[in-house]
């Protein structure tokens, strides 16, 4: 739009606003209030490079009419809420030559809109909901560094107004904005807004979280000083003797057991150690019990235990 001066002001970012379908829809919130998107950014031309102005932003009613979205569509049912006095927002970098304002676009990106007529902060507008409103632009002459309104111009871009709501009506629009708007990224479906985040670690599959016992007829990764397996698990129980027993520095041993059993080859016959009442003791068992005193000790992990640890599914404790 140019003025009788030669002053022009268009929409700088006319290209986003011409993806939505009119009418377009700017959310309104009460309590902290809601910034626009698409923001208004406009480019300014024709100013005396030497002068000092002010641009404003405020919001116009476009007509005393109120408006609800019904069978996809927006009508007019009722009429509208009393006028409210006019809000000039002041743009947040005061006044500056005319040079600066046609050197790049003007943001009003900090503007936000509400639905609380007492808010006092600076940089937000009041908006009665469900009527429409149309952005304008002014642009203020300082004359000798002081506000004159008489110099003052008043620039309206058509195509770009909006129906004032507190949630979306219409579907195509709020699936524009998140489409659009690098701050909605976490309700696209994909969820953008996480493929930018640096890897952290490598996620484990539950196989390797939970690696599958060693196989009886496989020598052991690893043993310790002693010469056992760090994880010794009897997968194979039926077949073990457990007549005999000792303390945490001894083993066990089938002699007709001729492969290796988590780590201990019994292809080698190995001595057996000598138990007496101190091993005995110390193990924690009197020496005059016998198995039917206190129980066979092969009915106390048996090999379906293992079983289902092969099968752990982590899962379930999800």
């Amino acid at each position: 739009m140019t003025s009788s001066s030669g002053i022009q002001v268009t929409l700088h970012n006319a290209d986003l606003w011409k993806k939505f379908n009119s009418p377009m829809e700017m959310i309104v919130t009460r309590k902290i209030g809601r910034k626009m998107f698409p923001i208004l950014e406009y480019s300014v031309s024709g100013l005396n490079p030497t002068a000092m102005y002010e641009i404003y932003l405020h919001m116009e009613r476009m007509d005393d009419h109120k408006y609800r979205y019904r069978n996809n569509e927006w009508e007019n049912y009722a009429r509208g809420d009393p006028i409210t006095p006019v809000q000039k927002i002041k743009h947040q970098s005061g006044a500056q030559s005319g040079m600066f304002w046609m050197d790049g676009p003007i943001s009003f990106e900090h503007i936000r809109l509400t639905t609380n007529s007492k808010a006092e902060k600076k940089d937000h507008i009041f908006l009665q909901s469900l009527h429409k409103w149309r952005p304008v632009v002014t642009v203020r002459k300082l004359e000798n560094g002081d506000e004159n309104p008489n110099f003052d111009e008043e620039f309206r871009i058509q195509n770009v107004w909006f129906i004032a709501v507190t949630t979306y009506q219409n579907p195509a629009i709020k699936c524009l904005k998140v489409e659009n708007n690098k701050m909605a990224s976490g309700f696209r479906s994909t969820g953008n807004h996480k493929n930018n985040l640096p890897t952290r670690g490598t996620k484990r599959t539950a196989s390797e979280t939970f690696p599958t016992l060693p196989s009886s007829t496989s020598p052991p990764s690893k043993m310790n000083s002693n010469g056992h397996f760090s994880n010794s698990h009897y997968s194979n129980q039926e077949n073990f003797d457990f007549s005999m027993t000792g303390n945490s520095h001894q083993y066990w041993m089938n002699p007709n057991q001729n492969t290796w059993i988590n780590g201990y080859n019994m292809e080698q016959q190995m001595e057996q150690p000598v138990i007496n009442q101190w091993t005995m003791q110390n193990f924690g068992h009197p020496t005059n019990l016998n198995y039917e005193q206190y129980g066979n000790p092969n009915n106390t992990i048996g090999p379906e235990f293992y079983h289902g640890l092969n099968n752990f599914n982590c899962t379930s404790f999800q």
